[in-house]
């Protein structure tokens, strides 16, 4: 017989081993262009860390199915922002909006010169970062090669009351790094609160933006 191991079911037992969680609002989106930066990075008010995606393959086998790992995935990431009104076009949804037509503009069907090439500067690197309760980066996702997928609608109604109008866009990438030794400096956009290379140990450090 096989003996069974006793569990505590004390609170303090839970408690010793919890290190408090993590909060879903506590993060930071950004780029390493100018379409967001400190400011407008505050306006995102919904994202995600993106799935971790490998394919199965499978093998049938007398009667059973082999399973082998296949070749990794990156779906299409989408973020929330709130709408604001900004002079000069430079607010989130005309840069995206100007972003987006650089690759197949509305009135003539054809991408700007040069964007399209492989090494273009067009392809951008956003960064996902989610933050402690002492507002400590502690995990930072980069997606590598982004480029607009959609800028979504914004729904207007005259029903509609009490409530700040917001957009989605959804941006394709080729693949992601985690807790990259580098990020996107200000210079453009980028991280939040300087563009030097995060502390040693991770790529993760104090979050000193707004």
């Amino acid at each position: 017989m096989v003996a069974r191991q006793q569990h505590s079911n004390q609170i303090n037992t839970f408690k010793t081993a919890f290190r408090g969680g993590t909060r879903p609002n506590r993060f930071i989106i950004n780029d390493d262009s100018s379409i967001l930066g400190p400011n407008n990075s505050l306006l995102v008010k919904a994202g995600s860390m993106p799935p971790h995606t490998v394919g199965v393959l499978q093998i049938p086998y007398r009667g059973r199915v082999a399973k082998m790992p296949g070749d990794r995935a990156y779906a299409e990431w989408t973020f929330t922002v709130i709408d604001d009104k900004v002079e000069d076009g430079k607010a989130i949804y005309e840069k995206m909006v100007t972003w987006h037509e650089k690759f197949n503009s509305h009135k003539d069907n054809v991408a700007e010169d040069g964007v399209l090439d492989g090494l273009s500067t067009e392809f951008k690197q956003w960064t996902v970062t989610q933050l402690d309760m002492t507002g400590t980066e502690f995990r930072v996702i980069s997606l590598i090669n982004c480029w607009p997928v959609e800028v979504g609608a914004i729904n207007l109604s005259y029903d509609t009351a009490d409530v700040l109008t917001e957009y989605s866009c959804t941006l394709a990438y080729d693949y992601l790094e985690v807790n990259p030794t580098a990020k996107p400096s200000t210079g453009g956009g980028g991280s939040p609160g300087g563009g030097g290379p995060p502390p040693a140990g991770g790529g993760v450090g104090p979050y000193t933006g707004p």
